[in-house]
């Protein structure tokens, strides 16, 4: 037989619910007030550790990490609205699984989550009874220190998004303000941003800046990037077509969240060498 303790009803009731949907037909479940109790009669006890494993894993990825970073968020740094806590719990995810590729650091979430795997088995293996509560507060204080430190990370992330949509809302009330100078542009990006008028003259530099509103660089003066997008939204084109080998270029989706439906991205190729050379 192996038992797991719990700390309470609402732990108790999601392992056991969790491990109902998937549990083998050899295991047999005894449920008592706060504790679980696991029969494997003609199973082997690998086969059922493993089984034991998966639940427990799943128990903790999914229930007790969204607890644990809420607390942590709510008691070291004070985020005690529900949806700017969920906001940061995303970005901490997203950042554990490696889909935040703009980080100026590597996260080595891999070996963290060895750690992981190492404890639970030891654990299961080495005992008949496990208590969720000493195991967390003794064998797993590293990986809370551990999501406390990758949460700083994800509200240093979620601050600069902040600012950001705060920078973007700004842009389109500035653009949406204006009244269009030119009915379009061309934006050729070739070893820069080069402009290019309706007739698809190519506009020079100095007249690009003559152009610039200044009232966006002295408000926005570390954000707004004075090569592209203080002439663009300045000159404020009803449509934008941009050419480009790189549409996941970050300024290029800066360009995407502000003018969206007005910007037309397109291919370098479909830009003529003729026209480039004028």
């Amino acid at each position: 037989m192996f038992s797991i303790q719990f700390n309470n009803k609402e732990d108790l009731n999601f392992f056991y619910q969790s491990f109902l949907k998937n549990k083998s037909e050899h295991i047999q479940i005894e449920r008592k007030s706060l504790q679980l109790d696991f029969i494997f009669p003609g199973m082997k006890k690998g086969d059922f550790l493993t089984d034991i494993y998966k639940h427990l894993k799943k128990f903790i990825m999914e229930k007790k990490r969204m607890e644990w970073c809420q607390e942590i968020l709510e008691n070291d740094f004070f985020y005690t609205d529900t949806d700017e806590q969920i906001q940061i719990i995303e970005m901490v995810y997203s950042i554990m699984e490696g889909k935040r590729k703009d980080l100026p650091f590597e996260i080595d979430h891999a070996s963290l989550e060895e750690q992981l795997d190492q404890a639970l088995l030891e654990v299961i293996r080495s005992s008949h009874i496990l208590s969720i509560d000493a195991f967390i507060t003794f064998r797993l204080r590293f990986y809370i220190e551990k999501l406390s430190s990758y949460l700083e990370i994800a509200i240093d992330e979620y601050k600069m998004e902040q600012d950001y949509q705060s920078f973007i809302f700004y842009l389109r009330n500035f653009l949406a303000e204006r009244s269009a100078q030119m009915k379009c542009i061309y934006l050729v990006n070739e070893d820069g941003f080069q402009f290019y008028d309706e007739h698809k003259n190519k506009i020079k530099r100095s007249d690009l800046d003559k152009r610039i509103d200044r009232k966006l660089l002295s408000d926005h003066p570390v954000y707004v990037d004075s090569v592209t997008i203080a002439p663009l939204i300045s000159i404020a084109p009803e449509i934008i077509y941009l050419y480009t080998e790189q549409p996941e270029n970050g300024i290029i989706q800066t360009l995407k969240n502000i003018f969206e439906e007005k910007l037309i991205i397109l291919s370098l190729q479909d830009f003529s060498y003729d026209q480039r050379e004028k």
